[in-house]
């Protein structure tokens, strides 16, 4: 992978070559950008903070499999919220529909997966852009930039 463009400290990605500070498959979350090829990352558990290379990384965006206790997930036909409340190894409890204190059913991954999403999961093809990445595009001052919604 090649250095993004629209970098923030908190962007997670994927360890795709292993090297020696993080495994495969390893979820880092950026702990600052210096603009270099090999920026710091934090592991896991922020423990510790290792510089990567992008080649060795790919995009990670949290998914309804990866659900914790206290996200939203949306039902993908009524879409109703329920919050996570519970998660063992295959299984995750949800709460009652849009009662966040009561619990409600236990599912599955492949069962959540198939009927929920996570709340605030970005779109395919979504683009986040900061003020300063648009004023910069189009040559002008954040200041003098204006932004209607269609």
């Amino acid at each position: 992978m090649n250095r993004p463009n629209n970098l923030k400290v908190g962007d997670r990605f994927r360890v795709i070559e292993e090297d020696s500070d993080f495994d495969m498959g390893e979820i880092l979350t950026l702990e600052s950008d210096d603009g270099s090829d090999c920026p710091y990352f934090w592991n896991a558990d922020k423990s510790d903070a290792c510089c990567a290379y992008w080649s060795e990384l790919e995009p990670y965006t949290k998914s309804v499999r990866d659900a914790q206790v206290g996200d939203v997930v949306v039902s993908k036909v009524s879409k109703d919220k329920r919050m996570v409340l519970g998660r063992w190894q295959n299984t995750i409890m949800l709460s009652l529909t849009n009662n966040f204190k009561r619990t409600g059913f236990i599912f599955t991954l492949d069962e959540l997966e198939e009927d929920f999403t996570l709340k605030n999961a970005p779109e395919v093809g979504e683009t986040l852009l900061t003020m300063d990445q648009i004023a910069e595009k189009f040559g002008v001052e954040v200041s003098n930039l204006k932004i209607a919604k269609e």
